[in-house]
């Protein structure tokens, strides 16, 4: 609890407070597919006022696919950006509520692809936090550091 009083003092925007127990951590589990292992290292950035999330995914030990969020505040909420290693960019809202952080925005997952909308929850539990897409199909990812 010390630990997590201290990090989330890093953190210099309240309204990153509920991703601040990820800051400083990586999480690794299952990749959607079920086609290798996905893992996201949190920390906090620019003097604590954002929250990034750089995230990879492995199959067979290589890397396949990568991506890079950064949270950040506006007008008292939080917002993101999404990057990934396609040239695909994302930007959406992260809505706490309780254990549960709902994500919705639009993503394009190439330059040259259709936005579409984006949607996702992380519910966070003793073992780490599940990912939870719309098909309801649950990710746990398990801290690893």
């Amino acid at each position: 609890m010390i630990a997590l009083t201290i990090l989330a003092s890093t953190i210099a925007q309240t309204a990153l407070s509920p991703l601040a127990q990820f800051a400083g951590h990586c999480w690794t589990g299952e990749a959607p597919g079920g086609a290798g292992t996905d893992t996201h290292c949190f920390e906090a950035a620019l003097g604590g006022e954002h929250i990034r999330d750089r995230h990879t995914v492995k199959v067979h030990g290589k890397i396949v696919y990568a991506g890079e969020a950064l949270y950040s505040v506006e007008q008292g909420a939080i917002t993101f950006t999404y990057w990934n290693s396609l040239g695909g960019v994302g930007r959406g809202t992260a809505q706490p509520d309780g254990n549960r952080i709902t994500f919705s925005g639009v993503m394009r997952e190439q330059p040259s692809s259709a936005q579409v909308p984006m949607h996702a929850a992380w519910i966070v539990r003793a073992a780490g936090y599940q990912v939870v897409w719309p098909d309801g199909t649950p990710h746990l990812m398990r801290r690893v550091d």
